[in-house]
């Protein structure tokens, strides 16, 4: 497991494990990082933390003080998106916990949203349907562990609650949303018969200054994924440390491409110990959408120059190569932490293998190849867990780097 205490974009609390699990599963697949918690604080690169309350068969007071709780351990930064997964038939504390995620973060609105349209739950005037029918005219209403007590949203989560709830259609609550000034915490309870409906609302909550609590089942979690796929241009962070004649065709070639940047590591300044500045570099870089290719030959008379600067820094060949192998592993990990690419390139087996012991690999595993001479897969274990891709510095033609990168645009 990582070490680093998670940052996620979206918290997202639960009131049970594989409801938890329905919440995450539409994120997951918009190629968002969805970590799914037992216990908190949690280690991890996760871009979303839903966090199991394990709380819906408790008595109401005992699932409020949990979630305050859990509300400390996992949410501590206002520009997260915080949800709230309730049961799509109500079952549970959802008004006791709602209040309890309301008072613990501040926030002055909750808009619940419960409807399930794929799985047949709706709400309409306020009223939970399944199927068209008032859930407690369902099974639901002699659950053995959590039956429901009512079809009225707003009456339920007022059983719970002293925070006042109102009920509104979707236009209602569009208008309203449009003129909401806070004067106290509110609940607004929103109809949606539709996938539509929650992404009118998804998409109107997300546009506020201040983002409400979104309060909801699987369904709003979709239209949130809907509001979350990923639409910014894919980029490659590519780490060349073969001075290879092949290795560096490939790079001027590469650098054509509008989208491409290449960055030379100054051999002097990575043994005077002066290379910070490079990390915000290619930080930069990356963060505008753009491929970094970091790399530590300028021309092609580097090469050459290798003699003169074992000499002059008194190390020998398998020594100068060892600290730049060190110092590429090392910048990887300090940029990886701080910015996330689409995929991860190696050239050079030394680079490679000093960028995987600087991430904490354990191994790797094989899925695939581009270009005929470039594999790629996954490190099992360590920081990152997105593509990597491979290649011998003398391997391939002027355009296998281009291949790789149209392959990571196109992927």
């Amino acid at each position: 497991m990582d070490t680093k205490l998670t940052t996620p974009q979206i918290v997202v609390i639960a009131d049970d494990f594989t409801g938890g699990n329905d919440a995450g599963v539409s994120l997951a697949c918009t190629g968002l990082r969805v970590d799914v918690a037992f216990e908190l604080p949690y280690h991890g690169n996760a871009d979303v933390l839903v966090v199991n309350s394990d709380s819906r068969a408790l008595a109401a007071r005992h699932a409020a003080s949990r979630i305050e709780a859990l509300v400390h351990d996992c949410y501590s930064n206002p520009h997260q998106l915080l949800l709230k997964k309730i049961d799509s038939t109500l079952r549970g504390n959802p008004g006791a916990e709602l209040e309890a995620m309301m008072l613990s973060t501040g926030k002055q609105l909750a808009i619940v949203a419960p409807a399930f349209p794929d799985a047949g739950r709706t709400t309409v005037q306020g009223q939970c349907l399944i199927n068209g029918v008032p859930v407690t005219e369902t099974e639901f209403a002699s659950d053995p562990k959590t039956p429901v007590a009512s079809a009225d949203i707003g009456l339920l989560l007022q059983a719970q609650t002293t925070i006042p709830c109102q009920s509104m259609s979707l236009s209602q609550f569009s208008h309203r949303l449009n003129q909401y000034a806070s004067d106290g915490p509110e609940i607004w309870v929103v109809d949606a018969q539709t996938d539509g409906c929650l992404d009118t609302i998804a998409t109107q909550a997300l546009a506020q200054k201040e983002r409400p609590l979104l309060v909801g089942s699987a369904g709003i979690c979709q239209a949130l994924a809907r509001q979350h796929v990923n639409t910014s241009p894919r980029c490659l962070l590519a780490m060349v440390g073969s001075m290879s004649e092949v290795a560096q065709r490939q790079i001027a070639t590469v650098c054509r491409n509008a989208r491409a940047e290449s960055l030379v590591i100054d051999i002097e300044n990575v043994l005077c110990g002066s290379p910070t500045h490079y990390l915000q570099q290619i930080i930069n870089i990356l963060s505008s959408g753009r491929h970094c290719i970091v790399h530590t030959c300028p021309d092609r008379e580097a090469r050459h120059r290798i003699p003169g600067l074992c000499a002059r820094w008194q190390l020998t060949r398998p020594q100068l190569g060892e600290k730049v192998c060190h110092f590429l592993g090392t910048l990887t990990r300090q940029v990886l932490e701080a910015v996330t690419p689409d995929a991860l390139y190696l050239s050079g087996g030394d680079v490679a293998s000093a960028v995987a012991g600087a991430l904490g690999a354990r191994g790797f595993r094989i899925t695939g190849c581009v270009a005929q001479c470039v594999p790629y897969g996954r490190f099992a274990g360590g920081l990152w867990q997105r593509p990597v891709m491979t290649k011998a510095g003398g391997f391939g033609d002027e355009a296998t780097l281009l291949q790789v990168l149209n392959f990571i645009e196109e992927r």
